[in-house]
Order: C-alpha cells, then structure tokens, then sequence
C-alpha cells in the first residue's frame, strides 16, 4: 500500500477559483515512520491553518514541495509507501498531477480547465522558491542552493526561456501548416549565457523533422525566420541582447 499525501480541501467560497494553501510546516523528514493520524504537515490558508494528516501508516518516501510552496487543494506534497516498497507508480501519478490541474482538486476535468488570458500570478510565500499561477495551471520555480534556494522548480530565467523556446515552436508550427510544408516534430533549445546573473547571449536551435526530399533547405530557414518574426515571445526580448537562431534537421 501507498498514498499520496495533498494539500486538503477547504471549505467553498464565493469565487470561482480554489483558495491556494501554503506549507507551512513538514512535521516529518524523509524516511521516517507515520501512524495513521498522524499529522505530516501543516499548510495554511488565507483563513486557516490546517493540518495533513497520514491516511494509513508507512514511511515518508518523497516530499514532493519545500515548506512556503503554494498550491491548490489536491496537490501532491508527498509520497508515503512502506519502506520495501517500490514507489514509482506513485511517483508518475504524483508527477501527472503536479504537470496540471490535480485531477482531485477543485478545477475539474480538462474540459473546466480555465486559460489564464495573460495574466499570471507568481507567489513567493518564504524564502526563494515559490509558484506561478496561470489559469487553472501551476509550476514552481526555485534559485540553486549556490544562491539560497532549495532547487525544488526551475528558475525564472528558465521558466522565460521555456516560453520562448515554446513560442517558437508554436510559431514555427503555424507557418509550416499555413504553407502546407510536411514538418513533423519540432524541437527548440534555448541557451542563456551567463548561467548566472544577467543574459547576455541567447543561443536558439530550432530543430525540424522534414523530409529532404519534399522540403529543401532554403524552405526551412524561411520558415525558421517566418516564426521569429511572428513569436511574441521574442518579442519581449531586449534590443541589445546578442541573439542567434538556428536550424537544423532532425
């Protein structure tokens, strides 16, 4: 037997939208034993501060957030299995959760999930790791321990990275369907330089499976250049980061 522990519902509200709770405290450590009742954490509200119990006895396998994550009620915060016990099921099933709304909170099946429209809430409750909010969707970010995080989430940097890196995809995607242009999978590698402190470099490689024979290379570097121009994420960019984009074939 095994079980995910959650951030516990709270009691409706008028909104819409699932009041977000905080942990506050991690009343066990990794590989330590729990009775059933036992209170594991402790995750606070705007309203309450509430207590996670264990719903069965075992060991506490995995914490799966740092204390001051947010989150919404039925996310997953951590792994307990008996000691013996090979968790990866319940690792994936924690993992899927974590990768959108949690099937058991109160955002519903995908077809009541809500688009955030462009607009995103980042909420650092404690120290340098935190959640961003987007919608009916969430994600953590998080600093190196070099610079006083616990790595629990990528950075910030990143997370605008991963955007731009998406966009681009996206982008290049509507230009090769709009030209009827056979493009398959399409992978885009985002590169900051330095690794820390301010980006100076971006490096972009943009990755495409195309038959050579139905699509030559001149057609892929248009619509490579195509997809820069319409990515609205890069537009965001600064004008005097050094900026290189590149292509190749998968």
């Amino acid at each position: 037997m095994g079980f995910l522990v959650r951030i516990p519902p709270l009691e409706p509200t008028t909104s819409d939208e699932p009041t977000w709770g905080t942990v506050r405290e991690w009343h066990v450590d990794e590989g330590d034993s729990i009775a059933a009742g036992d209170p594991v954490a402790e995750v606070e509200f705007e309203t309450a501060v509430i207590s996670v119990d264990a719903a069965g006895d075992g060991v506490l396998r995995r914490r799966l957030s740092a204390t001051g994550s947010t989150a919404p009620p039925g996310t997953p915060i951590g792994i307990v299995a008996p000691a013996g016990r090979d968790i990866a099921d319940l690792e994936a099933a924690a993992a899927s959760d974590l990768g959108g709304p949690s099937a058991d909170s109160a955002f519903g099946t995908r077809d009541g999930t809500a688009m955030p429209g462009r607009t995103v809430t980042a909420s650092t409750p404690d120290g340098w790791c935190g959640r961003i909010r987007a919608g009916s969707f969430a994600w953590p970010y998080d600093e190196p321990e070099s610079s006083g995080g616990t790595e629990t989430g990528p950075t910030p940097v990143d997370v605008f990275l991963g955007g731009l890196a998406a966009c681009l995809s996206l982008s290049v995607r509507y230009q090769a369907e709009k030209r009827d242009a056979g493009i398959g999978e399409i992978s885009v590698t985002a590169d900051g330089e330095p690794e820390r402190g301010s980006v100076e470099q971006l490096d972009v490689t943009v990755r495409l499976e195309a038959d050579a024979d139905e699509i030559d290379d001149d057609t892929l570097e248009r619509l490579v250049e195509l997809a820069e121009r319409g990515c609205h994420v890069s537009e965001l960019l600064r004008d005097d980061l050094a900026f290189d984009l590149s292509w190749e074939r998968l």
